[in-house]
């Protein structure tokens, strides 16, 4: 009988070391099975930022090598915004934009494999919210110089009727003095003539 109660303890504490052992194996390839599976580690712009700025490119970093079949998608309101390329390059997929983006809500709608073949998607939400402000001093600065070059043109304007003006100020001048000086030469004629009759 104790053979047989030192037999069963005995069993018992293997079985439980073995179930220990696949617990500890367990937890240790966790980890290791998740980080097979390639992740973002980061994105430009980030989730919920908000962009003052115009954006040339959209950039997100993985963990791992991603393969040539990653891509990515831009979307305003429902709507899909052209990108001008979408560019897989070892652990970053990088999208160039067509041209700024407007003030919005836009969403980036990204699609990977990583190295392991794993798809894995996800979704990045941003605003662009460029001020006014720069747009208000952009506007001022232009209204000044249009307004510059109206003032310009309208000074020549005015110094083309100014000089005008003067020549015609001075060229009725001259007639008055020329009329003057007629009048003058002929009274003085007149006298003469009258003077020898005499």
């Amino acid at each position: 009988m104790e053979c047989t109660g030192k037999l069963y303890v005995k069993e018992r504490g293997n079985k439980l070391r073995k179930i220990f052992f696949i617990l500890i194996s367990m937890l240790v390839m966790i980890p290791t099975i998740a980080s097979a599976h390639t992740e973002l580690i980061s994105s430009n712009p980030a989730s919920e930022q908000v962009v003052n700025g115009d954006l040339k490119e959209i950039v997100l970093t993985y963990g791992g090598k991603i393969e040539s079949l990653s891509t990515m998608r831009l979307v305003l309101d429902g709507k899909e915004v052209p990108l001008l390329s979408v560019t897989p390059e070892e652990n970053q997929l990088i999208a160039v934009l067509s041209k700024p983006l407007e003030n919005g809500s836009y969403r980036v709608l990204w699609s990977i494999a990583g190295e392991d073949g794993h798809p894995i998607t996800g979704e990045i939400p941003f605003k662009v919210q460029k001020e006014e402000k720069e747009e208000e001093q952009k506007t001022e600065t232009k209204e000044p110089v249009t307004v510059k070059k109206e003032d310009s043109k309208s000074d020549e304007k005015k110094s083309v009727n100014e000089k005008s003006e003067k020549q015609s100020t001075d060229s009725s001048n001259v007639k008055t003095i020329i009329t003057v000086a007629i009048v003058v030469i002929f009274l003085i004629g007149l006298f003469l003539l009258f003077r020898r009759k005499r």
